[in-house]
C-alpha cells in the first residue's frame, strides 16, 4: 500500500492554490487589534469569517504574483482535507480575497 502523499508535496494543478488554514482565532481576540472595527451589535461575533491562511503552492497556470504568503478565503470556499492535525484549502486563484502584508 502506497503512503499517503505529504502536501508540501502536493502540486496544484492549473490556477489552484494549495493554502495551510491558520489556527482558529476567537472573537475576542479581533476585538483586540488596532485595524478592525466591530460595531456592538455584532458583539456575538460573525458566524462565516473568513478563513486565514498561507500559500503552500501554486499551480503553474496561477499569473497574479502578488497571490503569494498569507491569504484571506472565504468560509465555503475550496476543498477542504486534513493531514497530520492541519488542515488545507485547495481553492481556485480567483477565490483569494486578500493578501495580508
Amino acid at each position: 500500500m502506497a503512503a499517503s502523499p505529504s502536501p508540501t508535496n502536493l502540486v496544484p494543478l492549473n490556477d489552484f492554490v494549495l493554502v495551510e488554514e491558520e489556527a482558529y482565532v476567537p472573537y475576542e481576540q479581533y476585538k483586540g487589534y488596532t485595524h478592525i472595527i466591530v460595531p456592538d451589535k455584532f458583539s456575538h461575533g460573525p458566524e462565516d469569517r473568513p478563513v486565514i491562511g498561507r500559500i503552500i503552492a501554486k499551480g503553474r497556470h496561477c499569473i497574479r504574483s502578488e497571490v503569494q504568503g498569507r491569504v484571506a478565503l472565504g468560509k465555503w470556499s475550496g476543498a477542504r482535507f486534513h493531514q497530520d492535525g492541519k488542515t488545507y484549502v485547495v481553492v481556485k486563484e480567483e477565490d483569494v480575497l486578500a493578501v495580508l502584508e
